[in-house]
């Protein structure tokens, strides 16, 4: 039920990539307090972005999870996910953007129902 999307400014190796979706993973459910079962991870390299009116390398990551996301995590997933792509992608945390947003049971689906 947790996801979290990066669009990345950088290529990346596949040895890098399949490393990165799987810190973030790990990350991500600890931080939320989810089962890493339920993650799901995407990651788009190449992604044009613009940040502060420069090109230098930059990440958006979108974070969404059922139910609501505290202020304690937020910041400790804020953290997490800087020093991740700041060791993996070389995008230093300054240039990171993170979105999170708790979302409804009722308005998450899987497997053909819903978790609300």
């Amino acid at each position: 039920m947790p996801l979290i999307r990066v669009q990345l400014s950088v290529a990346l190796e596949a040895k890098t990539e399949q490393a990165l979706l799987r810190s973030l993973s790990s990350a991500v459910a600890s931080a939320l307090g989810k089962p890493e079962s339920y993650m799901m991870v995407v990651v788009e390299p190449r992604a044009a972005i613009l940040m502060g009116g420069s090109p230098d390398p930059a990440a958006f990551c979108d974070v969404r999870s059922v139910g609501t996301i505290s202020g304690a995590a937020a910041k400790s997933l804020s953290a997490a996910v800087a020093g991740i792509l700041a060791e993996q992608a070389k995008i230093p945390g300054e240039r990171v953007y993170l979105n999170l947003a708790g979302v409804p049971g009722a308005m998450w689906g899987h497997d053909g129902g819903t978790f609300g």
